[in-house]
């Protein structure tokens, strides 16, 4: 048997030194710099996120958590809706509680609006109990209610969740 012959081939400066692969200090730099300033390029372009897009589609996703909770637990739920801010409620012992850790707080500048009258009347002399204004039934018999939400001129409707139009 015959060994195989193998062949290494090495480049060698003007001096005699052998040469050495890579790239220089200086082109590294150079490439480092040209992808920094496009990375700042992309992100000083790209828009900010819109707070009132943002607060719709969190009250949306809220909505339907309290449909699925309605009907997984057969007890009613709702929402209750203030000027700046929401919370969601549910149906035990014959009145409705607000549920702890639900209620938002709306960022400055956006309100929410409801067709139904807000949950407390300020007089003294009314019923200061708790009324959500937005329910959902066990059963699925919610009716559908759109929230608007509103930043200074701009209006922001929030549909009902999928499941209570069917």
């Amino acid at each position: 048997m015959r060994a195989a012959a193998t062949a290494v081939l090495t480049c060698r400066t003007p001096t005699g030194a052998p040469a050495q692969a890579g790239f220089s200090l200086t082109e590294v730099l150079v490439t480092l710099s040209i992808i920094a300033f496009t990375s700042a390029m992309i992100i000083g372009t790209s828009r900010p996120a819109d707070p009132l897009k943002q607060e719709g589609e969190r009250l949306a996703q809220t909505l339907a958590q309290l449909e699925n909770r309605a009907r997984i637990s057969g007890e009613p739920m709702g929402m209750v809706l203030e000027p700046g801010a929401y919370s969601a409620a549910a149906w035990v012992d014959s009145e409705w509680i607000v549920l702890p850790r639900s209620a938002r707080t709306l960022p400055a500048g956006i309100v929410v609006q409801s067709p139904a009258p807000m949950p407390r009347d300020p007089s003294p002399a009314a019923d200061q109990s708790l009324r959500p204004q937005i329910m959902f039934d066990p059963l699925g018999h919610s009716g559908p209610v759109e929230i608007e939400l509103r930043a200074g001129t701009r209006t922001l409707m929030v549909p009902p969740p999928e499941a209570g139009r069917r």
